[in-house]
């Protein structure tokens, strides 16, 4: 086999998981039950008295903001690093998405930038724990206390992370998470939100049965394409398999596996319908979280051990900056992202060393054309929009891939230089 070969992304989704998944999409008993099962078991793992299954995360966060009565004239702080849909998400309940900056290598929201963004409009903030980094939280609790400001945690991409010994997620008012494919566990699709405001679970709850279960034939093809992704990341095919589709893309300008999960940026006129009529979560949904809660530990515990790995092999690499972390946060290396002032020419020769890599999805979207009404200068944020490349740290990695990685970079590095 030729070494050497090392995916972006493994997903956590395992051939048991395919089998039991296989299961309940063939059995005809209640969905509730199991579903009611999986939230009070993330629940009790977030630390949260509540906890309620959501069809996606931008939904959740929707579903957050108005049932915590953030509405029209209202602003919402959002770090200028995230995802377009928390932001896009916004103006749909008649609120003002506020842009603030980011630590340059925490990728974090800045405390002193969340304050300054603040107005007498202002209702909530989005402390996104990017790339499972923690943010400050008792400096971003500590100001919206201040200021009779909510906290909604975005836990999309740090599930089991932790903050002084507590799990994000249980540091704000309300939390959302997804657990989409790529994602460090997996539902297969759906999402969660957690808090200990049972009001707002209730109002969350409320919408979410409104609507009907989601379609079987949808959740079906996710299971193929998660045990297919499985199958074809193994390290002992993935350089027949994936590699070559990302090479050749490459060459063409294109982004096989980007273009295969990514979507495209885009402004909402209305909350999606497939949302609303699609909401309640499926047995086989449920059923897959719970297994993947049953792993998260370990699967979380690889991530740590790989990120650690990078972060000190990579450390003292000339014109490579590795990221930081704010004090007494304990992240869960969802992404491991480093800075080089030729992003793009790095990837280029990390790909012709075998490594695969991605700028990733996330943008810099306090000047970004689709919110140009709420442009505010974001300066880390937009050097860490050019500069940001993802370095694979997913749990499938062996000790050799980790070393073959920091020794790729350094000839990459070397190689621009």
């Amino acid at each position: 086999m030729p070494f050497g070969r090392i995916p972006r992304f493994s997903p956590s989704f395992s051939p048991k998981e395919a089998l039991l998944s296989a299961r309940y999409l063939l059995r005809d008993g209640p969905d509730d039950e199991i579903v009611a099962k999986f939230e009070t078991e993330f629940a009790r793992y977030i630390g949260a008295d509540h906890a309620v299954m959501v069809p996606s995360a931008r939904y959740g966060f929707y579903l957050l903001l108005k049932a915590m009565g953030i509405g029209e004239g209202d602003e919402v702080i959002v770090p200028a690093m995230t995802y377009f849909a928390i932001p896009a998400m916004v103006p749909l309940t008649g609120a003002k998405p506020v842009f603030a900056d980011i630590g340059l290598q925490t990728h974090v929201i800045d405390p002193a930038a969340f304050e300054a963004a603040i107005t007498p409009r202002t209702k909530a903030v989005v402390p996104t724990h990017l790339f499972g980094t923690p943010c400050d939280m008792d400096a971003i609790n500590a100001i919206a206390k201040k200021h009779n400001i909510k906290v909604i945690e975005d836990c999309a991409q740090s599930t089991g992370a932790r903050y002084k010994l507590k799990r994000v997620g249980n540091l704000g008012d309300c939390a959302y998470y997804t657990f989409g494919l790529t994602k460090n566990i997996t539902t297969l699709s759906g999402a969660m939100i957690t808090t200990d405001d049972a009001a707002v679970a209730d109002s969350v709850r409320a919408a979410i049965d409104a609507g009907d279960f989601g379609d079987k034939n949808k959740l079906a093809k996710e299971v193929v394409t998660g045990l297919a992704m499985f199958v074809a990341t193994h390290p002992k095919v993935y350089w027949a398999t994936v590699h070559p589709a990302v090479v050749v893309g490459n060459k063409l300008g294109k982004d096989p596996i980007h273009e295969r999960f990514g979507e495209a940026e885009c402004r909402y006129d209305a909350v999606p319908k497939k949302y609303q009529t699609n909401g309640r979560a499926r047995a086989v949904q449920a059923a897959v979280g719970l297994s993947q809660l049953g792993r998260i530990e370990g699967l979380n515990g690889a991530r740590i051990r790989n990120g650690r790995s990078l972060d000190e092999a990579l450390a003292h690499v000339p014109g490579l900056t590795v990221p930081a972390y704010p004090e007494d946060a304990e992240p869960i290396y969802m992404s491991f992202v480093a800075h080089h002032a030729d992003r793009d020419g790095l990837a280029r020769e990390l790909r012709s060393r075998g490594v695969d890599t991605t700028v990733g999805y996330m943008s810099d979207l306090s000047d970004h054309e689709l919110f140009a009404e709420y442009r505010s200068p974001c300066p880390n944020a937009a050097r860490a929009f050019k500069e940001l490349l993802h370095i694979p740290v997913h749990p499938n990695l062996r000790e050799k891939d980790l070393r073959h990685m920091a020794e790729a970079v350094r000839a990459s590095v070397m190689a621009l230089s």
